[in-house]
């Protein structure tokens, strides 16, 4: 599932398999010491953090992001993300694979402050589909972000990897019950192609969400 920062500012959401994006800064005291955010660590401007491909060394950092975010889905009643749906041995083989892009602190080396994903096929969600086109999942922007515009940049970092491939289209779905991330995705270009019930692998329960996607100006 894919989400933008400045809709999760009011709401954090996921999106598929994985992809959903979601601003999430954990501010309770028990996540204080899970997950240092950048307000407090002085990352600085985010519009001038690269987004750059992950490493090896980002998978664990990618994975903490993600289950920061679920448990500040889940504590405020938002069963959309579990913490341990990403296992940090898979996604770095997803990593390997040249799937991943991360901001990462500039002061705190491993601290993934967001992440996203492109994949080149998406049949549990879209199908078999006879046009190619690139996927985009795992979209997350730590709240200390919100606001900043950093989820836009992530998705259309995701398209410039896609048209680089040579794909004219670009895919994601997100949360079919978030009326303000589907608002956030229809400003930035994606029309809604349906909704689709999903079983999230290794937890084993299922969300309805919302395809759409945009069609990338050669």
């Amino acid at each position: 599932m894919s989400t933008p920062d400045t809709a999760l500012e009011a709401t954090a959401t996921a999106t598929g398999s994985g992809g959903a994006t979601a601003s999430a800064h954990v501010p309770g005291r028990a996540d204080a010491a899970h997950a240092p955010s950048a307000a407090r660590t002085g990352e600085g401007d985010p519009a001038g953090l690269e987004i750059r491909r992950a490493q090896a060394s980002h998978a664990q950092g990618i994975v903490d992001l993600r289950d920061r975010l679920a448990r500040w889905l889940q504590g405020r009643g938002i069963d959309q993300w579990r913490e341990g749906e990403f296992d940090p041995a898979e996604v770095r083989r997803e990593i390997d694979r040249g799937e991943w892009w991360v901001v990462e602190s500039p002061v705190q080396p491993g601290l993934v402050l967001a992440s996203i994903r492109v994949i080149w096929a998406d049949p549990e969600i879209w199908g078999e589909q006879p046009e190619p086109a690139g996927y985009t999942h795992g979209v997350a922007v730590d709240r200390s972000f919100a606001g900043t515009g950093t989820g836009a940049r992530l998705i259309r970092t995701a398209e410039r990897v896609i048209a680089e491939s040579g794909r004219s289209v670009s895919r994601l779905d997100c949360d079919d019950d978030n009326p303000v991330l589907k608002r956030f995705y229809t400003g930035l270009g994606y029309t809604p192609r349906g909704a689709v019930a999903f079983t999230v692998p290794r937890l084993d329960y299922r969300v309805t969400v919302m395809r759409m996607e945009r069609r990338l100006t050669p």
